[in-house]
């Protein structure tokens, strides 16, 4: 099985992409952001063992709509963004499950690489009126133990678990 997609390096559409997280501050709200500088790509094989994904994701750009939580999450309580900028993602394995994917790889935050799986739909693709430029689109989801990672400050105040949502287009190389 492979995407319904035509072989090639598809880079990602920032300005329709949006990659989020959220956690759960004092058991009774929940607190949701963005990161909004990043860069990545999918590559399209012959089969899904030859499609890979990567995401590099600037740490500073953490965005929660509150500068005060930010700039502490950008300390070094939290990311350490000073001696850790990036937090990237190396996908290692794409398989079917259903109507869905399973998008494994090695997640990297403050220095600790581990193993994550994304639970991926594929939600088709279309053309952009303004470019006539093909956009294939993606939800990708997961939950990550932020205190595996080396960001343990604050729990159990904020939850361990963070719920990260990646609604990701990616943009045909022709239209480059």
């Amino acid at each position: 099985m492979t995407l319904p997609i035509a072989a090639g390096t598809y880079g990602i559409d920032r300005m329709h992409t949006q990659l989020g997280f959220s956690v759960t501050h004092l058991g009774i709200s929940v607190i949701r952001g963005t990161f909004d500088r990043f860069t990545g790509s999918l590559t399209v094989g012959a089969t899904l063992a030859d499609t890979s994904v990567t995401v590099e994701t600037e740490m500073a750009s953490m965005n929660s709509g509150n500068k005060v939580r930010d700039d502490h999450m950008h300390g070094a309580d939290f990311f350490d963004v000073a001696n850790h900028p990036l937090m990237n993602f190396r996908s290692s394995s794409i398989a079917e499950t259903g109507s869905a994917y399973d998008l494994a790889g090695d997640l990297t935050v403050k220095g600790t690489t581990l193993p994550v799986t994304f639970r991926t739909t594929y939600n088709g693709s279309a053309v952009f009126p303004m470019d006539k430029s093909t956009h294939f689109g993606f939800t990708a989801a997961s939950t990550i133990s932020r205190s595996a990672f080396g960001v343990s400050y604050g729990v159990p105040l904020v939850t361990d678990n963070v719920e990260l949502l990646l609604n990701i287009q990616f943009i045909d190389p022709a239209a480059r």
